[in-house]
């Protein structure tokens, strides 16, 4: 069993509230409709690739890792959403 005893740990990374704003607000399905990838291998849900760019921000990412982790042509392997 793991146990976690630091005092600064956030259940979840505090992403939470912005994921259930985000969904609430419709940010995804925006997403989806708004912006088109083409054909390429990669380019389905826009969306959730828009919300794994912003989740990962929240969660202290910085942009050169989130393009490393994206830029795959294929869902992030640390993607943050489900």
């Amino acid at each position: 069993m793991w146990r976690f005893e630091d005092e600064r740990l956030v259940a979840n990374a505090g992403l939470l509230l912005p994921a259930t704003l985000a969904d609430r607000l419709g940010i995804e399905q925006a997403a989806d409709e708004l912006i088109d990838l083409g054909e390429r291998p990669g380019a389905a849900r826009p969306g959730h690739k828009v919300l794994t760019v912003v989740h990962s921000l929240l969660a202290g990412g910085t942009a050169s890792t989130i393009s490393r982790c994206c830029a795959r042509g294929r869902p992030p392997a640390c993607s943050v959403t489900r």
